[in-house]
């Protein structure tokens, strides 16, 4: 019970470190925009702010509410995350439906510490999944 505890405030406090991370790395990245087809215009520093308003959401969810299934969301969100973060520094990533493409960067401070952040809130929520209630 008490390491199910420390998972999920382990896990929120990942989540929140990668939220910190995306939000401070939005304006590096507004310069990065596409043209949808729409009209409207979409940058990549958008897109980090709409990941770290996740990560926050997913830290609340998991705060409050620590059950299979919201360890489950933030287990995915977090794999997606990590995937992003470690495939970003080989190649830039395609997005699908004209968004803009992740350029490709080496593994700088930042970078670092959100793919730790994401891989501690994968391996939390897992536990939190794993184990019984609260």
């Amino acid at each position: 019970m008490a390491f199910r505890a420390a998972a999920v405030i382990w896990t929120a406090l990942a989540l929140a470190v990668n939220a910190v991370v995306h939000f401070w790395l939005a304006p590096q990245f507004d310069l990065v925009q596409t043209r949808l087809e729409n009209g409207f215009v979409a940058s990549l520093g958008q897109f980090f702010r709409v990941a770290a308003a996740a990560n926050v959401i997913l830290a609340i969810l998991i705060l409050v509410r620590p059950r299979r299934w919201s360890a489950f969301v933030a287990t995915a969100a977090s794999v997606v995350g990590l995937a992003l973060t470690v495939s970003s520094t080989v190649a830039p990533i395609e997005l699908p439906f004209g968004l803009p493409t992740i350029p490709a960067g080496p593994w700088l401070q930042l970078r670092i510490v959100a793919a730790a952040a994401e891989a501690l809130a994968v391996v939390g929520s897992i536990v939190i999944a794993s184990r019984r209630r609260l």
